[in-house]
């Protein structure tokens, strides 16, 4: 196997899911990026694009299930809401953003603070609400 971070992360999330079938999830990842403004309508176009991959959800307590871990315990300076749920993603083709939502399992969350985890652009954590 390669040793690439995308490689890494893929053994891991295989591996997770082989012992805990319930915690990897599929997810969607889905942004919306602003195009031209019509003058006629007074609005701006949008284009929707959706990402799919795999999510880990490390809080929580949730529908989608979880670990107990707090936000608190992860991202110490994050003032985090009571809905607030931190993930971990990989798989995706387009690097998750503030304000990007995510899908698991039907209930849509929106993300409120992304990193890139190594730089590389193959796994991410988030805090999404």
């Amino acid at each position: 196997m390669s040793t690439t971070v995308a490689a890494i992360a893929l053994e891991a999330f295989t591996a997770v899911a082989e012992e805990l079938p319930d915690v990897i999830q599929s997810c969607t990842l889905t942004k919306v990026a602003q195009g031209a403004y019509n003058a006629a309508t007074g609005q701006y176009s949008t284009t929707t694009t959706d990402h799919t991959g795999q999510a880990l959800i490390a809080t929580g307590g949730t529908v989608e299930g979880g670990v107990a871990q707090t936000i608190k315990d992860m991202f110490p300076a994050y003032v985090a809401g009571p809905a607030d749920v931190v993930m971990f993603l990989r798989g995706l083709s387009a690097a998750p953003q503030e304000n990007d939502t995510v899908t698991i399992a039907s209930v849509t969350r929106t993300i409120k603070a992304a990193g890139d985890i190594v730089g590389v652009g193959a796994l991410y954590v988030v805090i999404a609400t």
